[in-house]
């Protein structure tokens, strides 16, 4: 008995092999793995480079910072306008007249040259009169 249950069992493995064997031999399950793998590689690639793009522009960065060379001129161009911008706006939705709006513009103005003048220690100190230039 012994015997046929080892037959049977040697059949079934056997048989297993061989669908396996057709499967394993089946052209478009090779064509479907190997576009997965290829999509699958790109995709990875793809990935690599921007993280080594945005490493080696990091270290530029870090680089040119250790150097001395930084990019000041951009931002502070940027502020300056938007800062300009923001006058501009407020002048123009101030809720005074156009003349008490220049004035309190000019007084600041003058104040803050004299408090530039001060921490120079250089620069003449008369306050500007009548509305030239108004």
């Amino acid at each position: 008995m012994r015997s046929i249950g080892r037959q049977s069992a040697a059949k079934q493995w056997a048989r297993f092999a061989m669908k396996c064997a057709l499967f394993l031999t089946d052209a478009k399950l090779w064509s479907a793995l190997n576009d997965q793998l290829r999509d699958r590689a790109e995709d990875m690639g793809d990935v690599v480079r921007r993280r080594y793009e945005d490493t080696s522009d990091r270290l530029h960065d870090a680089s040119d910072a250790f150097r001395g060379r930084t990019n000041w001129v951009s931002p502070t161009l940027s502020f300056i306008g938007g800062v300009g911008v923001g006058i501009g706006v407020g002048m123009l939705l101030a809720p005074v007249s156009g003349e008490e709006a220049r004035a309190a513009i000019r007084d600041t103005a003058y104040d803050m040259k004299n408090k530039v003048n001060d921490m120079t220690g250089s620069g003449s100190r008369l306050r500007p009169t009548g509305t030239d230039g108004d």
